[in-house]
């Protein structure tokens, strides 16, 4: 639910922000609400069955509102079973909850929620049933039409899952334009051989779309190549080696709705064409006081299985010179002459290289005319330096 972190798109999700073309009119519809003060709870999270439950917990501001979302803080907030089980989520950062890693039986299952202070009141999310999600039988890729597309297979004999939702957790090594051997001290103010490595780092993104697909059609409940996600076969993660980590959710038909409904009221808009936006809210009520209260948010209940996948360069057979795309095309080298300063310095003295994460030293410099050493060739910091983009570490998986 990373669509209701996000101010702007939760206004667009609950109540809609409608553009009306007629003729050569344009009228901007914008609801009362995006510009109301009030403040609505959000809850972005799931029960997990056989893991932590991690919810996070919001509110609603302005559209117009640039600043991060409002973390609700100091909430008792834990899971109750039918059976009158209760699982605590303790508050690991402020409007973080986490609970124990759980494994929770078959049964009905909801989130309450108790807010402080100004906004206090009760909460409770509707009774659902624990779905058991099917493990991911195969991930695979391949090449059509300029990209990349990875392919899974799953299915369930049991025919209860029917609904199929997706995260993923991508993960690619990169390179920086230019190596670097050399390294400024700004203890010594000198430059020496590197000790700190960085050009090659691991690089991890989570695409924050909304990935989902149904059997319900279908007379098996399996979905086999299913293209659940795809990028241009000139992307810079193809350089090196890729990995995604998949993570599979099992739905109710309710929740489906709910998140495809979610995805056409923050992707699917813009164009005249695109569905319009309708009011969505969830499956969290208010329990005290303003009952009718919006609350944003649906909080399902499902375990989870996860595989990762690898794609390493030689297997996509491309040719020696093929040209991937590049965050680096606007990088250039820049030489220090040392001698050239009045007073003349001398290497490892340096003026150009000594402002912290600017230009970084690459290698040594020779003058053109005697052929003598005369300073340093360096670039910009974020031509050299790889942690500006990503990790020097390499990831346990890897």
């Amino acid at each position: 639910m990373r669509t209701l972190a996000v101010p702007a798109s939760l206004a667009r999700a609950a109540t809609g922000l409608l553009v009306v073309a007629l003729g050569s009119c344009i009228d901007a519809y914008v609801p009362e609400v995006i510009s109301a003060p009030t403040s609505y709870l959000v809850v972005d999270g799931f029960i997990n069955g056989n893991g932590a439950t991690r919810v996070k917990l919001s509110r609603t501001q302005n559209i117009a509102t640039t600043a991060a979302p409002t973390p609700e803080a100091r909430a008792t907030v834990y899971i109750q079973g039918a059976a009158g089980a209760r699982y605590s989520l303790r508050e690991r950062s402020p409007g973080f909850y986490q609970s124990d890693s759980l494994v929770l039986g078959p049964g009905q299952y909801q989130l309450r929620v108790s807010t402080t202070g100004a906004n206090a009141a009760t909460y409770e999310s509707a009774p659902v049933p624990l779905k058991v999600t099917p493990p991911i039988d195969k991930l695979s890729w391949r090449r059509v039409d300029n990209e990349v597309r990875v392919l899974l297979n799953t299915r369930d004999a049991t025919q209860q899952t029917r609904y199929y939702r997706w995260k993923f957790a991508e993960t690619w090594e990169f390179n920086s334009a230019y190596k670097s051997s050399l390294e400024y001290f700004p203890d010594k103010k000198v430059i020496g051989a590197r000790t700190t490595p960085i050009y090659t780092c691991w690089r991890t993104e989570q695409p924050t779309g909304i990935k989902q697909a149904t059997s319900a059609q279908l007379s098996q409940d399996a979905l086999l190549d299913y293209s659940i996600l795809s990028f241009s076969d000139r992307a810079e993660r193809l350089k090196i080696r890729y990995s995604v980590l998949v993570t599979q959710y099992a739905q109710t038909a309710e929740e489906f709705a709910y998140y495809e409904q979610l995805r056409k009221n923050t992707e699917a808009i813009g164009t005249v064409n695109d569905p319009l936006p309708v009011q969505l809210t969830g499956n969290v009520r208010r329990t005290s006081g303003a009952t009718t209260e919006p609350v944003l948010g649906y909080v399902g209940a499902h375990t989870v299985q996860q595989r990762r996948f690898f794609i390493n360069r030689a297997e996509l057979s491309l040719p020696a010179d093929w040209a991937f795309d590049s965050p680096y095309t606007d990088c250039k080298f820049q030489n220090e002459d040392v001698t050239e300063y009045m007073p003349p310095l001398a290497v490892p003295k340096t003026k150009l290289f000594e402002t912290p994460n600017y230009y970084i030293p690459i290698d040594y410099y020779y003058s053109v005319k005697t052929g003598d050493l005369a300073g340093y060739s360096g670039a910009l910091a974020e031509c050299v330096d790889c942690r500006l983009r990503g990790s020097i570490t390499k990831p346990s998986f890897w």
